[in-house]
């Protein structure tokens, strides 16, 4: 892909993160006038290039139209293209007449003859000139001699067209040897940066984390010291409350069995109420039943109660 001036344009850079780089400004300002001077030269490129281009159409359709600027500077415009219309066949001169006005007439370097002069003829053919025959062969000379200018011409532009293109190209390629070049010693300035900064960090890196383990190391050592301490601490706290606990629990257990003696020897008091009056009670129920099994048996049976009445 062909770099373009908006490419120098829009390009941008990213910035340092560690250390200032070029300066911006200087860098803008430069980007400006290279990218002024290269559209300067591709528009000319391109103005050269459509002027062939325009040459070489206006030759291959209409290559007796083809009038070059420097033809009509010269006061030869009208004569490029002209054609005449006769009826009937008109010889051509002979080849005697033509060498004479060839002979006769003057050397001019391309595009600068005049268009008042006329080529000069011996007085043997001064009659034929001044016929139409004369006239065709003069037309017909000077048309020659224009394309053959104009071809001259074009082909000059076009040279100058190629040598100028293969110049920019040149300075172009130049250029872009010049940004590649610089570019690569800006990438390697900041590899090695980034390579310095990366070691630094590593450095600051590895001695951050021994700064780090050892402040761990000493926190991990004071805090089981701390553990420790607390530990003995609770240990001892609970082996105090278990005593406590202990006593508590064995003076509960006195006071617990001290009632529950109490208790026994109430309810053993009340079971031997209970047992006396349970004697008590079965020796008058004995005695009221006897009593009544006594008088029962004095009294006789119904039987003879009832005979007797």
């Amino acid at each position: 892909m062909a770099l373009t001036p908006d490419d120098l344009l829009n390009k941008e850079f990213p910035e340092t993160k560690f250390r200032p780089g070029y300066d911006k400004d200087e860098v803008d300002d430069f980007l400006d006038e290279v990218v002024v001077e290269w559209r300067r030269l591709t528009q000319e490129n391109e103005d050269l290039t459509a002027k062939v281009a325009r040459l070489e159409e206006q030759l291959e359709e209409h290559p007796a139209n083809l009038e070059p600027d420097e033809l009509k500077d010269a006061g030869l415009s009208g004569y490029a293209g002209t054609t005449s219309t006769m009826t009937g066949s008109i010889d051509r001169i002979t080849e005697e007449h033509e060498l004479s006005a060839d002979a006769a007439e003057t050397e001019y370097a391309p595009g600068t003859r005049p268009a008042q002069e006329r080529p000069a003829v011996d007085s043997a053919a001064s009659d034929q000139a001044t016929s139409a025959t004369g006239v065709l062969a003069m037309a017909q000379k000077l048309h020659d001699q224009y394309v053959s200018e104009g071809e001259q011409t074009r082909a000059a532009y076009i040279a100058e067209g190629e040598a100028k293109r293969s110049e920019y190209i040149a300075e172009g390629e130049q250029t872009r040897s010049a940004y590649i070049a610089e570019g690569e010693q800006t990438r390697d300035a900041y590899i090695a940066e980034g390579e310095s900064t990366r070691s630094a960090y590593i450095t600051e890196g590895e001695t951050r984390r021994d700064d780090l383990v050892g402040t761990a190391e000493n926190t991990h050592a004071q805090l089981l010291a701390e553990a420790e301490r607390r530990r003995s601490e609770i240990v001892t706290e609970a082996e105090t409350r278990a005593e406590n606990m202990i006593e508590e629990a064995e003076l509960t257990s006195t006071r617990t069995l001290n009632a529950l003696e109490r208790k026994k020897a109430d309810l053993e008091s009340k079971v031997g109420e209970l047992t006396s009056f349970e004697r008590d009670y079965r020796a008058r129920l004995k005695d009221y039943i006897e009593g009544q099994l006594a008088d029962l048996n004095s009294r006789g049976s119904i039987e003879k109660e009832a005979t007797g009445s």
